[in-house]
């Protein structure tokens, strides 16, 4: 049942999607400062942008992607390596046309609400945006063939800006996909879809100096194995903001989010998040830009059996552009995760990532990422301690074809032994794209 709600829920946002689309092409005033765009006809009269050499409206894509892991379900002991072939064709549309995917973000499967890091709503640079793709990822394992699957990714989003200064954004992300169990000493995959729904609108007062925000978010996640099922739940949040401009390029801001979240096993784990914030967001050049807010976060279980939580809380999202060819990205955070143990309720964890972005010409640039996480546990005694690297080399002999080469590696260190694991991984990713 859960499945079939997922996919409703997908196929109305996208209908929804395409019905602001329609209302969008019919308005005839862009906002102040922009114009529209005419497309180039060609001798034929047939709009030369059609499939995207010129503007950019529908981009198919192909990417493959073979790995060498040497730790395959990240055990302790009785490790298997095997080669893994990721093939995964697709397609992403914009209206109006786009050369930029819109989208890059990731659910993250224990995260209240379903996001690690906050979704930053961008700058609004036209009336209207639409994006939607839809991949199947096919899997092949080289040694462990029954484990070969077909995962499926869609996506959608809307962006809508009135003269007025209130502005909305919508977008939908859909997995069918599976992860390794991660306990340790299961050489098992478990299949789940995820679905998150996430609303973001603002309102920009005439002065430019004040700013509010409003969110609401859905995420739903559903196991198709028994054995997991207790991590079956729903989650809705929401949130509210206040941000003011002290200087053209910085705000400072107070942020109120509430999330309620409800496991479908019943109520053990089930439980209500509390989280305040006050932060500071700058753009100051086109060298750096970023977000960083400090706060306190409490959660309350409704069960009287289950400790409740409350702790410091932090975010940060920041990218620095050292030089015209090198940049520096650090993200890092505190807050609570809904557990992955069947005998824990939740777990704090801490983070940060680095990543180091280097252009050596113009076909030629490199990639170098560090991370960190700290994880510890509510209910149970285990902490974790995770960290990993990976540098890569990006060649792109042409605008449509990318080769990725790169190596990562993963080590978990926890207090219970069993847990801990090694992983060492090469990869070799080929993207084509128009």
């Amino acid at each position: 049942m859960r499945y079939k709600k997922n996919m409703a829920q997908l196929i109305f946002t996208a209908f929804f999607i395409t019905l602001m689309v329609q209302t969008a092409f019919c308005e005839d005033a862009p906002p102040v400062g922009q114009s529209k765009s005419i497309p180039v006809t060609d001798e034929q009269g047939i709009s030369a942008d059609i499939f995207g050499q010129k503007g950019g409206r529908f981009h198919p894509f192909l990417l493959f992607e073979a790995i060498y892991t040497d730790n395959l379900f990240a055990t302790n002991s009785n490790t298997k390596d095997d080669f893994i072939t990721t093939i995964a064709p697709g397609i992403w549309l914009a209206f109006p046309a786009n050369r930029e995917k819109l989208l890059a973000i990731d659910t993250t499967t224990t995260s209240p609400g379903g996001l690690n890091l906050s979704r930053i709503k961008p700058e609004a640079t036209r009336r209207y945006q639409s994006y939607f793709l839809y991949s199947p990822e096919f899997v092949l394992y080289s040694d462990y063939s029954t484990h070969d699957h077909v995962n499926h990714r869609a996506e959608g989003l809307l962006q809508y800006n009135f003269n007025s200064g209130l502005s909305f954004d919508l977008i939908d992300i859909f997995h069918d996909r599976e992860e390794i169990a991660g306990n340790g000493i299961t050489n098992t995959l478990y299949r789940h879809q995820d679905n998150l729904l996430d609303f973001i609108t603002t309102y920009d007062a005439p002065s430019g100096k004040f700013k509010l925000q409003a969110t609401y978010s859905n995420y739903d996640i559903d196991y198709k194995d028994d054995v997991i099922n207790y991590r079956d739940r729903n989650d809705n949040s929401f949130g509210i903001s206040a941000f003011y401009k002290f200087w053209p390029k910085t705000s400072l801001f107070v942020e109120y989010n509430y999330s309620d979240i409800d496991f479908d096993a019943g109520a053990t784990n089930d439980s209500v998040e509390n989280r305040y914030y006050a932060g500071v967001n700058w753009d100051i050049t086109a060298k750096t830009r970023g977000t960083l807010k400090l706060g306190y976060i409490d959660k309350d279980f409704d069960l009287s059996t289950a400790e409740d939580q409350d702790n410091f809380s932090l975010e940060l999202q920041t990218q620095h552009n050292l030089t015209p060819k090198r940049a520096l990205q650090i993200n890092g955070y505190r807050k609570f995760h809904e557990s992955d143990l069947v005998n824990a309720s939740s777990f704090l964890s801490t983070g940060i990532d680095i990543g180091l972005m280097q252009r050596f010409t113009e076909k030629w640039s490199g990639t170098l990422n560090a991370f960190y996480e700290q994880n510890k546990y509510n209910g149970f005694d285990r902490d974790d301690d995770l960290y990993g690297f990976g540098p890569a080399i990006r060649f792109e002999p042409k605008k449509w074809l990318i080769f990725d080469l790169g190596y990562q590696y993963h080590h978990n260190n926890s207090n219970i032994t069993f847990y801990d694991y090694k992983i060492h991984q090469i990869f070799l990713r080929i993207s084509l794209s128009m």
